[in-house]
């Protein structure tokens, strides 16, 4: 019989997390690092082993770079940057991944099994364990008569065998049913009152479905068939494989570890009330792929399964509750950044930084970026499956014609990757006021370019090369890029007005606006504090020069000692408003600022590697206007 109670327990933590998967894990991870305390439930007991999500885009890996965690990713994962193609039987190679504007210049293919493993491995070192076998029942935002609020929400676990009810339906998408409590089966229910509620608890969101947010879009009708195992094939599948047969079928092979692929193949000529079995997949795909030869010697994993394409109508209930990650959108397979974008805000809020127009960016940002990727992946899934008359003869007249086309043009691959991803002006986001706007891509909301750059040593010496995103990292702390043209230069002494700055005028304004930002603001969390957790220092505010001379130096030179007045600069302390050189003068280009005669320029990086705000020029006045920038987002 169910155990049942009129007063169960109740428990309080500033941040309640439903669901364990990559997105709620990553916002753990950056909210505990930032002093937030978490509390992170799952409802199924063990992870999964199976998944469809599978790749690591670019954008995503720097992520994991600026968060510490990369080098655990890449030693775990196998990284692809191009794609096989068997068009009617011929073969091509086409390198349609690979960008030119990030480090990470590939896909990483990891199984989500090893990404949670890497995930809740990092959670548990900084003290926070996944409270897996809780399923959130209800939640609601309780308002108080002081005008103040929080959230209250109902979680139970049973207390022998998993929460799986027997008359449950996992077929309807957007909705959970959720069953009273089964006889026989006892449970154990608390309640757990919390200042914010994230629901990453996936595409059948519980939290969603509770609020309630309606999950418009549609269910693609293919039936697409998703198989891991062992194939033994003449195709040549050490890269994401791309198989069109005569038959006008098409079907995918990504390699996985330890020799296993994943398969993503058109099940709709199989009847989906039959049983699946690997015959009728093997049928399937030797059928596309002759005249290859084409096997399957065993299975691990292998089901129906449909695409949905759907976004949640918002991404809050009254700033208190957000959806993230597939409870927020779901579409085929790329991928999203919920998770970055949020933390940081949550964290400035709840240490009192901020307030509510900070966490209303979240929603501002996110749901366009969801309509793109989700109009994109409709599209690259449409014209590669689609069993319309009209998409099978283009698509057969593009594929006929793909040996001739795939020399000449690209994948977009920024989009693929996510980096060409710009937020709009919002309160976070500010234009300057009186200054021309820069060009599109150098304009605030833009993600933070890179490049690489060169130590400069006191003695004038070129150091070791370092990119710009490798002095980014965080999470929580604004990165102010200070630009100086060709200023610091002993060539050109011409003055250039208020713009102009020069070594000494450079220092102090860098350390006066330091001391005065910090003394203002930091991640003193008395959060932290009351929950007895020990939580490094973060700095919220870092400084970089980014120098450079009239000319370019090509690899291996010098910089003159006697060219360039940076001695105070060059010892300093990353972060302190250490100096380093361009000596290309790439991301002087990559942000729009010239070099050579100049005016310079102070970009924000936001936490999350957004330009928030930038000034032309570098001298007193600029400075002013970014302490004023501060000022308008942030709180005493």
């Amino acid at each position: 019989m169910a155990a049942t109670s009129s007063s169960p327990p109740t428990s309080e933590i500033p941040v309640l997390i439903s669901g364990a998967g990559p997105v709620g894990i990553l916002t753990a991870i950056m909210l505990t690092r930032l002093g937030i305390p978490v509390r992170i439930i799952e409802r199924d007991r063990t992870v999964p082993q199976m998944s469809k999500a599978l790749s690591i885009h670019a954008r995503t890996l720097e992520i994991l770079d600026m968060t510490g965690l990369i080098d655990r990713f890449l030693a775990a994962g196998h990284p692809i940057s191009s794609s096989n193609f068997y068009i009617l039987g011929d073969f091509l190679n086409f390198a349609g991944l690979i960008n030119s504007i990030s480090h990470y210049n590939y896909a990483l293919f990891l199984e989500q099994l090893k990404t949670i493993a890497i995930l809740e491995d990092e959670l548990e070192q900084r003290g926070v364990k996944i409270d897996r076998g809780w399923e959130l029942m209800d939640t609601k935002v309780v308002g108080e008569e002081d005008g103040s609020s929080y959230v209250e929400t109902t979680i139970r676990r049973a207390l022998d065998g998993s929460n799986t009810r027997a008359t449950e339906s996992k077929k309807v998408f957007g909705l959970t049913d959720l069953d009273a409590e089964e006889i026989d089966k006892q449970y154990e229910i608390q309640v757990v009152r919390s200042q914010y509620l994230i629901g990453a608890d996936g595409g059948r969101s519980v939290v969603r479905h509770k609020i309630p947010i309606a999950f418009p879009g549609r269910t693609v009708p293919n039936n697409m068939i998703l198989f891991d195992g062992h194939i033994e094939t003449d195709l040549n599948y050490n890269n994401i494989t791309v198989v069109y047969g005569k038959n006008n079928e098409m079907f995918n092979i990504f390699p996985l570890s330890n020799g296993c692929v994943r398969i993503m193949a058109d099940g709709t000529s199989l009847d989906p009330n039959e049983e699946l079995t690997v015959e009728k997949l093997e049928k399937v795909c030797q059928a596309c792929a002759a005249p290859y030869k084409f096997r399957i010697l065993d299975s691990n994993w292998l089901t129906f399964y449909k695409v949905n394409e759907r976004r949640a109508e918002t991404y809050s209930h009254k700033n208190r509750i957000f959806l993230a990650g597939d409870a927020a959108h779901v579409h085929s397979p790329v991928g999203g950044q919920d998770a970055y974008n949020l933390a940081w805000k949550l964290a400035l809020v709840l240490n009192g930084h901020a307030g509510d127009e900070l966490l209303q960016t979240y929603e501002q940002e996110r749901v366009p970026v969801a309509d793109d990727v989700i109009k994109m992946s409709s599209g690259m899934f449409t014209m590669g499956f689609s069993h319309t008359l009209i998409r099978r003869a283009v698509r057969r007249v593009l594929i006929s014609a793909a040996s001739y086309i795939l020399k000449w043009i690209t994948i977009p691959a920024a989009t693929v990757s996510m980096l060409s991803i710009r937020y709009h002006e919002n309160f976070v986001n500010q234009k300057h006021t009186t200054q021309p706007l820069p060009a599109e891509a150098y304009k605030v909301g833009q993600r933070a370019h890179d490049a690489p750059l060169a130590i400069l040593l006191a003695s004038g010496k070129l150091g070791d090369s370092i990119r710009l995103h490798q002095l980014l990292h965080g999470p929580g702390t604004f990165h102010i890029v200070v630009f100086t043209s060709d200023m610091l230069s002993t060539i050109d002494k011409k003055d250039r007005g208020i713009a102009y700055t020069d070594e000494k005028k450079l220092d102090h304004n860098i350390q006066s606006s330091l001391k005065k930002w910090r003394s203002k603001w930091a991640y003193r969390s008395e959060l932290a504090k009351k929950a007895g957790l020990s939580v490094p220092e973060v700095p919220l505010f870092n400084i970089h020069v980014v120098a450079a001379l009239p000319e370019k130096l090509a690899a291996g030179d010098f910089v003159d000692p006697t060219r360039i007045h940076a001695d105070a600069l060059a010892v300093k302390a990353a972060g302190e408003g250490k100096i380093f050189f361009d000596p290309t003068s790439l991301l002087h280009e990559r942000y729009g600022i010239a070099v050579k005669g100049g005016s310079g320029a102070i970009v924000v990086l936001r936490p999350d590697s957004h330009i928030g705000y930038r000034v032309s020029g570098a001298g007193d006045e600029a400075w002013q206007d970014v302490d004023s920038y501060f000022g308008s987002i942030l709180k005493l």
